[in-house]
């Protein structure tokens, strides 16, 4: 995410005007962090199955082999 403080302020910016990125970026998290919450609550019946747990499984398996083989690749 980016982040709303800013690194290298102008050097006119009040404390005050700074400060009021802090609630900002309080406000975008947690908005953010709803929505996922919400979009998860309602996949998770979907994600419960048998099924999906299973291709879920192999799915990950499948990006841990990668990973796997690309250390091995990039080592040598």
């Amino acid at each position: 995410m980016i982040s709303f403080l800013p690194q290298f302020p102008p050097a006119d910016a009040s404390r005050g005007t700074l400060l009021l990125f802090a609630p900002a970026r309080v406000a975008a998290d947690t908005g953010w962090h709803l929505v996922l919450v919400d979009v998860l609550d309602r996949v998770r019946g979907r994600l419960a199955r048998a099924g999906a747990r299973r291709a879920l499984d192999r799915v990950r398996g499948g990006v841990l082999v990668a990973l796997g083989l690309r250390l091995v690749v990039d080592a040598r």
